[in-house]
């Protein structure tokens, strides 16, 4: 059933964007926080490290997302003085 899916016209479309959105964010782990190397040893240990980094990654990208939406009603809800 899943290669039915996964061979359909939705399935390879689906597929397509899978560059864009999940290896992109392992690709940026690598090149933008240091994961390209662990400086650890041991399955738990590097396990820790590594839920560590996503999860500081889950909040920059969660911070950039409300300053982004604060701006944006701060500049489309406030009116100006010389507004008519």
């Amino acid at each position: 059933m899943a290669e039915d899916i996964r061979h359909s016209p939705i399935g390879k479309t689906t597929y397509a964007l899978r560059s864009q959105t999940i290896e992109r964010v392992f690709a940026d782990a690598k090149e933008k926080h240091a994961m390209r190397y662990t400086l650890y040893r041991g399955l738990n240990s590097v396990a820790s490290w590594v839920r560590l980094k996503y999860a500081a990654m889950n909040l920059k990208k969660l911070a950039l997302w409300k300053s982004k939406a604060q701006l944006f009603f701060w500049l489309f809800t406030k009116r100006t003085r010389f507004s008519v």
